[in-house]
């Protein structure tokens, strides 16, 4: 049995004549860490988003285990329970408490009872270590504590693979650690995941695989001790040089 989880085919997307992604090929096995860098503006953002089609691609194939996402047959919104997604501006609810927002996807999609999705939701809250703010207002939350809470709410669906978008790119500098900590030991636990993120030493460490983007296309991938320390690619060399200067 393969244990790829995802497999994107010819994938390309443009946004009028902007073409975003050219031609992206890519494997995720399961348990793997696929990281994406470059320049904002590469596609990194936009592949990411493709690979649970919140952007739609204008051409080529997604497959998630043996589904082909872009077969309009295939149901969207039951697969879409098994891939997390966390994005950059956290994207709570904060007319709802902590504890309300892990459990509504819960209840409303996967049909549990209120006090079944509530003993789920505090079990990976305490795993992202917020488990004593279940009650609290989402809005009093710091950026880091609001980005703990949306790693749990993507959790608590016991998703097969895991998306990052840019992470930690909305939190103040001293909130990155906490947030990065908590997708370090999902990594350590063997979680999917797909992360698009400018923190380069966080790259380098949680990484298998790094992809570098420029331009819509895959410059360069391989892993972490390669991309860093032998990047065979021109364009690779000098956007790493920018980031091991500062």
């Amino acid at each position: 049995m393969s244990n790829v989880i995802l497999n994107i085919v010819n994938v390309r997307k443009s946004f009028g004549d902007h073409h975003v992604l050219k031609d992206i090929n890519l494997e995720v096995h399961k348990s793997e860490v696929v990281t994406l860098i470059g320049s904002s503006g590469s596609g990194k953002t936009t592949l990411l988003r493709c690979l649970n089609l919140l952007n739609e691609p204008d051409s080529g194939h997604i497959y998630f285990f043996e589904n082909d996402l872009m077969n309009p047959k295939t149901d969207l919104d039951k697969l879409r329970m098994s891939i997390g997604m966390v994005f950059q501006n956290f994207n709570l609810f904060n007319n709802k408490n902590v504890i309300d927002n892990c459990t509504l996807a819960l209840i409303k999609l996967k049909g549990m009872n209120k006090e079944a999705a509530e003993e789920k939701a505090m079990h990976y809250l305490a795993k992202v270590g917020m488990a004593s703010f279940a009650q609290a207002n989402v809005a009093r939350l710091s950026g880091g504590q609001k980005q703990r809470v949306a790693i749990a709410r993507a959790l608590c669906m016991e998703p097969e693979i895991m998306l990052f978008d840019e992470p930690t790119s909305a939190l103040d500098p001293e909130m990155v650690g906490e947030v990065l900590e908590v997708i370090q030991a999902l990594a350590k636990e063997g979680m999917t995941m797909v992360i698009v993120t400018h923190e380069m030493a966080f790259a380098k460490e949680v990484s298998d695989k790094i992809l570098f983007m420029e331009n819509g296309i895959i410059l360069e991938s391989g892993r972490p001790e390669e991309i860093f320390n032998r990047p065979k690619n021109e364009r690779t060399r000098l956007f790493l040089k920018r980031f091991t200067q500062n």
